[in-house]
């Protein structure tokens, strides 16, 4: 018998929230910021682009190395600058979505790479702050995607019957792999962000949905 779903971590750029290529917008002021060269400049922006959903300070660390600190700096100012300037907006019935798991007893966590002051600030322009029983970032748990903490945290402090017990919901494979390394019960990936269905699937989604709207019923 499948274990009911009492925990539900989910995603915040690309799963419940749309940015406007708003992590593309700050990572570019970033680089211009750094003074990076043309060459260097391009392969950072691939290697962005091929780690979304996973933490910005580890990102980073990967590409800047020891300047990961001051270009995270920059990021973070950034990201809020941009989303002010472009506006970020919630995705199609994700606060419905929300709100329905919250009545019927589940509890819901947003999981993010965003630092936490980032986040917030996202969260006011988006009007969500009660909207979520938790929100989590790297900062908050240990470490960023795909390590398993921020799912981790979310138990603990949700409560969570077992971890059969979490549903993990995102757009990228980095999402999907915290989820599976948590040992969550369902991992789900949605095709209204980043990675494609290969990459989700690869990644060990057990299914891939158009969006957070497609599992609002889960009884």
């Amino acid at each position: 018998m499948t274990t009911p779903i009492d925990v539900i971590c989910v995603d915040m750029a690309g799963t419940t929230m749309s940015d406007f290529g708003l992590v593309t917008g700050a990572f570019r002021r970033t680089i211009a910021t750094l003074g990076l060269d043309r060459p260097s400049a391009a392969r950072a922006e691939s290697y962005v682009q091929a780690t979304m959903g996973q933490s910005k300070i580890e990102v980073f660390r990967a590409i800047f190395g020891t300047s990961a600190p001051r270009a995270n700096t920059v990021f973070e100012g950034a990201i809020a600058d941009v989303a002010r300037e472009v506006g970020v907006s919630e995705l199609a019935g994700v606060r419905e979505t929300v709100t329905h798991w919250r009545t019927s007893g589940r509890r819901v966590a947003l999981t993010t790479g965003f630092s936490p002051e980032t986040r917030e600030v996202l969260v006011e322009l988006l009007g969500w702050g009660d909207l979520f029983d938790l929100r989590v970032s790297p900062a908050d748990a240990g470490r960023g995607r795909p390590a398993p903490d921020m799912v981790w945290w979310s138990a603990a402090k949700l409560a969570a019957t077992s971890a059969d017990s979490m549903m993990v919901v995102g757009d990228t494979a980095a999402d999907i792999e915290s989820g599976r390394r948590a040992g969550a019960g369902r991992c789900v990936g949605v095709r209204t962000g980043s990675d494609d269905d290969a990459r989700l699937l690869g990644a060990g989604a057990h299914e891939v949905v158009d969006s957070l709207v497609d599992l609002r019923d889960l009884d």
